[in-house]
C-alpha cells in the first residue's frame, strides 16, 4: 500500500505536539542544574555578573544556596593562577544563548530576579531545548525520505520515537543535555553531507564544517562526526579513487570546510587561553573519572542491568542485524556508518562512568547516533515487508517494544527502574510492577549519595571486619599522655600525619562496594590555639587522589585538655580500578603538638 507522501510530515507535526505538551505536563523547575548549570553558567558568568574567571564566587554561592542546582561545584576547576575554568566546552551555552537573553528579558519585565535561575530563564531555556528537538526531527525525516519511501520512514520515526530512548531524554532528563542538540546536529550534518557529495556546492562544504564545529564544541570525543564525511560514498579501491578526484576538484570547498570548523571552535580555545594560559587546556582533572581505552566497558554498556543500551533499548537490535541489509542495499554508506558506530561505542563505553550517571533512562550517549542507525533499521524493515509472515510476527514483537520502552519510562520517571543502581534480579523483580516494595529495593545497588558527609544506616545488611587497630602501646615517649593503656601518637608540624591502612581496593573487599567506619580519639592540650586536625579518607588512582572526604574536628565541640572522640563513615567509590588504593590518616593542620589514640577502622561487606 502506497502511502501520500505528506503522511510522515504530519507525524513530525504530531510528535512536535507531543513533546511540547509532555513538556509542559511536566514543567521544569530546576532543569538548569547538575551538568547542564555546567554547560550553562558561560552565560550568567558573562553577561550577568562579568566574572568568567569566577574569581569572585559570592555570587555563584548565593545561587546555589538559593535554587541548589549542584550539591559542589565539580562544573569549574581551580587552576593555580587563581582563576576557576568551566569543566565544560562552551558550545551548549552557544545554543543556549538565544533563550537565556529570552528568559532575561522576560524576568526584566515581570519583576522576577534577573539572575540567571529564576523562573523565566528555567521556562525559556527548556521550551527552547524543545525547538531544537523539533529541527532535529524534520531533518531526520528529511533523510529518511532520501532513502525510503513513505511507508518505511512513518515505520522508522515511530520507532525511534517510541520505541527508544529518545523520548525520555528529549521530554523529561536531556531537553538541555548535550544529546538532545547533538541529535539535531547530526541530522543537519548527514543531510548536508549526502547534498554535498551529490550536488558539491560550497554551501554544503561550509555547513558540514560549521556543523562538525559546533559538535565537537559540544563533546569534543564527538570529533568522531568526522567520519561520516570523510568515509561517505566509500566502500571499495574504484570509489576510494572518485572520492579523492572529487575532494581534488573541489579542494577549495575542503579549505571552505576547514576554515569554517576551525573559526566555531576559536572561541573556546580563546577562552582557554585567557584563563589558563594555554590554547589547549584538559579540564576533567577528576582521578575519580576519564577514559579507559585500554580497557573499555564494551560489555557492560551493551548488556548490564544497570543501564545497558540493549536490555533498555532491545529494538536497536534489529538495526544492528539490518547492516546485513545496508551493506547489501547501500553498500556506498555502510563503510562510514559502520565504522562512526563502532568508535563511537569504543570511545563511549571507555568512559569510566559508562552509565552516564543517573539522568537517562537507557545509553542516552548514543541518541545521536540514532540518525545513522535508522538507516540499517530502515533496510531491515524493508526487507521484512517483502515477506508473508516475517511482518506480523515482528510486528507484533515491535509493538510489544513500544508499549515496553514507554512503561519502563514511566518506571523511570517513578523511580520504580532506579536511576543507577539497577541489577539483573532487581530488573525483573520489579518487571511490569507499578510499584516497588522495601524488600525489592534490597536487590538494587548500593544508594550513593552527592552529598560531602554521608550515613552508614543499615548495619544488619553487612558483615563487619577490623582493618587495622592502632592502640600505639609501643610508643614511649607519650606514655604520659593516653587515652587507654600506656602510650598515643604525637603529631605536630614537623610529623602532621598519623600511621593508617594503604590497601588496594581488591584487597579490601571482594564486593562491588564497601562502607568504612573510621574512629580515633584525639588530645588537644589546654593551651592549643591553632587549626584543628582532620580525619582523612581517600582514593588514589595512579597516585592522584579522589572522593577525598576530611572530616575536621569542630571548635565548638572540642575540649582542650581532654580526649575527643572523631568517627567518619565512607562509602568507597566506583573506583577506576581494582588496584586503586585507599588511604586512612589522621592530619594535624597546625604546628603545635597532639596526640592521637585508639585509632580504628573498620570495613562493612555486603552479606
Amino acid at each position: 500500500m502506497q502511502l501520500k507522501n505528506d503522511y510522515s510530515y504530519w507525524l513530525i507535526i504530531f510528535f512536535s505536539f507531543v513533546l511540547i505538551l509532555f513538556r509542559i505536563i511536566s514543567p521544569p523547575t530546576n532543569i538548569l542544574s547538575w551538568d547542564v548549570f555546567g554547560y550553562y553558567l558561560y552565560l550568567p558568568a558573562k553577561f550577568i555578573y562579568h566574572n568568567l574567571s569566577l574569581t569572585d564566587q559570592s555570587w555563584l554561592t548565593e545561587l546555589i544556596k538559593k535554587y541548589e542546582p549542584t550539591s559542589t561545584l565539580y562544573q569549574a576547576i581551580l587552576l593555580p593562577n587563581g582563576n576557576w575554568a568551566m569543566k565544560y566546552s562552551m558550545g551548549l551555552s552557544i545554543f543556549y544563548s538565544p533563550f537565556f537573553f529570552i528568559g532575561h528579558l522576560i524576568a526584566s519585565l515581570c519583576g522576577y530576579p534577573t539572575d540567571g535561575l529564576s523562573l523565566p530563564y528555567q521556562y525559556s531555556m527548556a521550551g527552547g531545548g524543545v525547538i531544537f528537538a523539533i529541527i532535529g526531527l524534520f531533518y531526520f525525516r528529511k533523510i529518511l525520505k532520501h532513502f525510503f519511501n513513505e511507508r518505511i520512514t512513518i515505520i522508522l520515526l515511530i520507532i525511534i520515537f517510541t520505541a527508544t530512548n529518545y523520548f525520555q531524554l528529549t521530554v523529561f532528563d536531556g531537553t538541555l543535555l548535550s544529546h538532545n542538540f547533538l541529535f539535531t546536529l547530526y541530522a543537519i550534518l548527514i543531510w548536508y553531507t549526502i547534498q554535498w557529495h551529490e550536488k558539491s556546492t560550497i554551501k554544503s562544504a561550509l555547513m558540514i564544517g560549521v556543523l562538525s564545529g559546533f559538535i565537537i564544541l559540544i563533546r569534543p570525543s564527538e570529533i568522531v562526526c568526522l567520519l561520516i564525511p570523510i568515509f561517505w560514498n566509500i566502500y571499495n579501491k574504484d570509489s576510494l579513487q572518485k572520492k579523492y578526484k572529487l575532494l581534488q576538484k573541489y579542494f577549495s570547498h575542503i579549505i571552505i570546510l576547514g576554515i569554517a570548523l576551525f573559526v566555531v571552535i576559536l572561541p573556546q580555545l580563546i577562552y582557554w587561553k585567557i584563563i589558563s594560559g594555554h590554547f589547549i587546556f584538559y579540564s576533567y582533572t577528576n582521578p575519580g573519572e576519564g577514559f579507559d581505552f585500554k580497557c573499555p566497558h564494551t560489555l557492560k554498556f551493551l548488556f548490564s542491568f544497570r543501564k545497558g543500551w540493549l536490555i533498555y533499548t532491545p529494538v536497536m537490535i534489529f538495526a544492528l542485524i539490518g547492516f546485513y541489509h545496508l551493506h547489501k542495499k547501500q553498500r556506498n554508506i555502510f563503510p562510514a556508518i559502520l565504522i562512526f558506530f563502532i568508535i563511537s561505542i569504543y570511545v563511549i563505553s571507555s568512559w569510566s562512568c559508562w552509565w552516564y550517571a543517573g539522568g537517562s533512562y537507557s545509553s542516552r550517549s548514543l541518541v545521536p547516533a540514532y540518525i545513522l542507525l535508522a538507516l540499517p533499521l530502515g533496510y531491515f524493515v524493508q526487507e521484512l515487508l517483502k515477506k508473508k509472515l516475517l511482518p506480523i510476527i515482528f510486528g507484533v514483537i515491535g509493538i510489544f517494544m513500544i508499549f515496553l520502552n514507554l512503561f519502563q519510562t514511566w518506571q523511570f520517571e517513578k523511580d520504580i527502574i532506579s536511576r543507577e543502581s539497577m541489577t539483573m534480579k532487581y530488573y525483573f523483580a520489579i518487571f511490569g510492577k507499578t510499584s516497588v516494595s522495601e524488600e525489592d529495593k534490597k536487590l538494587r545497588l548500593v544508594e550513593r549519595s552527592s552529598e560531602a558527609i554521608e550515613h552508614f544506616t543499615n548495619k544488619e545488611n553487612y558483615n563487619k571486619r577490623t582493618l587495622c587497630s592502632y592502640d600505639f602501646e609501643n610508643i614511649q615517649d607519650t606514655r604520659l599522655i593516653c587515652h587507654i593503656g600506656k602510650g598515643s601518637m604525637r603529631l605536630n608540624g614537623q610529623s602532621p600525619y598519623s600511621v593508617g591502612p594503604n590497601i588496594m581496593f581488591k584487597d579490601l573487599t571482594s564486593k562491588d562496594h564497601a562502607w568504612i567506619r573510621a574512629s580515633v580519639w584525639i588530645y588537644i592540650p589546654e593551651t592549643y590555639s591553632e587549626e584543628l586536625p582532620a580525619l582523612i579518607l581517600t582514593f588514589h588512582h595512579k597516585g592522584q587522589t579522589y572522593k577525598y572526604r576530611g572530616i575536621d574536628m569542630l571548635k565548638e565541640h572540642t575540649r582542650k585538655g581532654q580526649w575527643n572522640y572523631l568517627t567518619v563513615d565512607y562509602l568507597t567509590p566506583e573506583v577506576r580500578s581494582e588496584e586503586d588504593n585507599m588511604k586512612v590518616y589522621v592530619w594535624q593542620k597546625g604546628q603545635e603538638t597532639v596526640f592521637v589514640d585508639d585509632f580504628i577502622v573498620d570495613v562493612y561487606e555486603p552479606k
